[in-house]
Order: structure tokens, then C-alpha cells, then sequence
């Protein structure tokens, strides 16, 4: 089974969520909810969040977390459709609801 394809503990997501900023969860949550589309685009994501460095910054840890992809069928290579990764987002976006609503 290749590594983003597995599944992370919940003490793990509960270690990792802890360390994501409240931006961070945001532009998870963008890309989240573009996940029935073909993802969001890094243009589009810049223009939702406005701040550039943190952005950059969650992408480059949601990434590297396996929580979100680039969007592998894309025909347009100039342009990146970041969207969630079909296991870990998924799990990352049920996490993140229990947690809101337990709070």
C-alpha cells in the first residue's frame, strides 16, 4: 500500500490538526469543497485567501501530509488543480466536522 493511500491514527490527526493554523484548515476547506468540480486552481486560491505566504505554506504541508493532491487527470499542466486525496482529505474533513461540532 503506497503512503498516501493509508490512513492516519486519531491520536495522529489530533497531533497534526493541532499543529495546522485556523488559515490553514480554511484553504483545506476550500479545496475541500471543490472536490465534486476539478479542484481549485492556485490562482483561485490566492484570490480566496489573499495571503500568499500562508497559503504557500499550507499547501506545502497539506501536501506533503497526503491530505490534498494535485490533480493528477488535469490536461492543462500550467495550471495546478489542487484537490482532497481520495482517503486522508476525507478523513481530514470528517475530523475536522467531529471536532467542530464536539466543540
Amino acid at each position: 500500500m503506497e503512503a498516501n493511500h493509508a490512513t492516519y491514527s486519531d491520536e495522529l490527526l489530533e497531533l497534526i490538526t493541532g499543529r495546522l493554523s485556523r488559515e490553514m484548515k480554511e484553504v483545506f476547506g476550500t479545496i475541500w469543497n471543490s472536490r465534486n468540480s476539478d479542484g481549485v486552481s492556485w490562482s483561485e486560491l490566492l484570490e480566496i485567501h489573499k495571503n500568499r505566504k500562508l497559503m504557500e505554506k499550507a499547501l506545502i504541508v497539506l501536501e506533503i501530509s497526503g491530505f490534498i493532491e494535485v490533480d493528477s487527470n488535469n490536461t492543462d499542466k500550467r495550471k495546478k488543480n489542487y484537490v482532497p486525496d481520495k482517503i486522508r482529505g476525507k478523513q481530514l474533513a470528517k475530523f475536522l466536522a467531529a471536532k467542530l461540532e464536539s466543540e
